[in-house]
C-alpha cells in the first residue's frame, strides 16, 4: 500500500494506536477510508504488552494534531497501519 491520508487526531486508544477524524486523502489511493479511522502506529510495540518501548506521554501528545499518515496496510483487525507525521 502506498496510500496517504491527513486528519486530526481526536482520541488516543493506546500506546501505539489512535482515531484520527480524516480530512483530505491523497490523490492516487487504492483504497477507501472511512470518515473517521483508527489508526495503528507501524513498527511501535505496544507498551501495554512491552513495557518500556514507548514513553506513553509521546503519542498522548498527538491528542489534538494534524498527522499524515503514510498507509503501509490494514492489520487483522482491520485498524490501518501507517507511518505517522505530525504536521502542527
Amino acid at each position: 500500500m502506498s496510500d496517504r491520508v491527513r486528519g486530526k487526531v481526536v482520541n488516543i486508544l493506546g500506546g501505539d494506536t489512535f482515531e484520527m477524524q480524516i480530512t483530505d486523502v491523497g490523490q492516487f489511493n487504492e483504497n477507501d477510508y472511512r470518515n473517521s479511522e483508527r489508526i495503528r502506529i507501524a513498527g511501535i510495540n505496544d507498551p501495554d504488552l512491552y513495557p518500556g518501548n514507548m514513553d506513553q506521554r509521546a503519542i498522548e501528545k498527538l491528542k489534538d494534531k494534524e498527522v499524515r499518515c503514510f498507509v503501509m496496510a490494514r492489520d487483522e483487525k482491520g485498524m490501518v497501519v501507517a507511518v505517522v507525521q505530525c504536521i502542527n
